[in-house]
């Protein structure tokens, strides 16, 4: 199995996110729970539907500066892998709408961005999440 440790690049619909300096991908679902009128505890679980969602913050501010709440592309990183004999694996959020710009400023530190996603299904069946390996 590959284990991954650098990201090459990352994009948002045509935009290059430059100096990725990490991203998350999250899955989740909440829970709904029931239980009866004497029941101390929960005797049934569901899950509503599937959430993914993501972050990627980059170093410097520009980019993000030019992006626009509520856009929608495919969001797109890959991600190298630690030895030189692995693999690159590519890693999409199709779909991805941006959520949330964060700006961060620091004395006499680099600025930052943070960008936060949620991923919409095309059809609501499919899966917006892909992996696979580079060629």
């Amino acid at each position: 199995m590959d284990r991954y440790s650098r990201i090459s690049w990352a994009k948002f619909g045509t935009t290059s996110l430059p100096l990725v300096l990490w991203a998350k991908v999250t899955r989740r679902a909440e829970p709904q729970v029931g239980a009866g009128d004497g029941d101390k505890f929960a005797t049934s679980v569901q899950m509503g539907p599937p959430l993914l969602s993501a972050e990627v913050r980059i170093r410097g501010t520009t980019a993000a500066e030019a992006l626009t709440l509520g856009s929608q592309g495919d969001l797109t990183l890959e991600i190298l892998p630690a030895a030189k004999a692995g693999t690159a694996r590519t890693i999409t959020l199709a779909g991805a709408v941006l959520t949330a710009i964060e700006l961060q400023y620091e004395q006499s530190e680099m600025a930052t961005a943070n960008l936060k996603f949620v991923a919409e299904s095309r059809d609501g069946q499919g899966d917006p999440f892909g992996a696979e390996d580079s060629q």
